[in-house]
């Protein structure tokens, strides 16, 4: 325990060093610093928009944080970040904290992201189906030969729930709200399922975020039903709505804040992911 309360004070003491330097450094180059927290489904895609709106706002400094979609809130409700992402719908418990705070909520669809399938780099299968994954997560298939895979037993990682937005969606749109199986590992981070299906000596199988660097693992295509065609979440699948593990991501922020530059910034994302 004692542990464990060390290492949330250290991570609360970096995250106030961290917010307290890139304050000093917008004062100090007289820009307006904005904070973006949330959802690590979408923060890659967000981190990569800010550096494209600084450079034509250059008064402006966006630092995006990558967590989860929970956190995310979190830090709108305690004064940490002007913007949450959010991967997911805001739950009445978390609407009725921000309530608590006094806080006026703003929220608008902004772009889409993908769940990817990932395994270990030496799996010879190639997709799976919608129900193929949801039996493997669910503890239905035990075995990957049971998809047309190798004689080799499934492990499957993902992210905690509610916690995180990227699962939550799984777990709604492919597993159909159904009890994860006996064997699913819950990982703190989308880095470690890939840490764990690129380096692994079974064959994991993980949901990661397709914006995240996949070259270490196999991504695997993804059939709606046996008789669709197998797509990979590739950009202009995902754009054209044919990947199937495809989610809208939002932002979350307080409307009582009367600062243009959170509004220029909305927009800005709004206008790159087409909505």
């Amino acid at each position: 325990m004692k542990r464990v309360l060390a290492q949330a004070l250290s991570i609360c003491v970096l995250s106030l060093l961290l917010s307290s330097s890139q304050f000093v450094a917008a004062q100090e180059t007289g820009q307006q610093l904005l904070k973006v927290a949330g959802a690590a489904m979408s923060s890659d895609i967000v981190d990569k928009w800010a550096k494209r709106f600084m450079e034509t706002n250059p008064d402006i400094r966006v630092v995006v944080t990558g967590s989860s979609a929970g956190k995310g809130f979190q830090a709108l409700i305690d004064g940490g970040c002007d913007i949450a992402m959010m991967s997911r719908a805001i739950s009445p418990s978390e609407r009725e904290k921000a309530n608590g705070k006094g806080l006026k909520l703003g929220e608008k669809p902004i772009g889409m992201a993908a769940v990817a399938l990932v395994t270990h780099p030496r799996n010879p299968l190639n997709e799976l189906t919608l129900e193929q994954a949801r039996k493997m997560y669910t503890g239905s298939y035990a075995n990957w030969n049971q998809v047309g895979g190798p004689d080799a037993p499934v492990r499957c990682l993902s992210r905690r729930i509610p916690e995180s937005g990227g699962a939550v969606f799984f777990w709604n749109t492919v597993m159909d709200g159904e009890a994860f199986g006996k064997a699913t590992v819950f990982t703190e981070s989308w880095e470690t399922i890939l840490k764990i299906c690129g380096a692994a000596d079974d064959l994991p199988l993980g949901i990661v975020p397709q914006s995240r660097n996949l070259s270490s693992v196999k991504v695997l295509a993804v059939r709606k039903n046996e008789s669709s065609p197998a797509i990979l979440p590739k950009d202009e699948n995902i754009k054209n709505g044919s990947y199937p593990v495809t989610l809208l991501f939002t932002f979350a922020w307080d409307e009582r804040s009367d600062r243009p530059a959170l509004r220029k910034f909305v927009e800005y994302c709004r206008m790159q992911g087409g909505q």
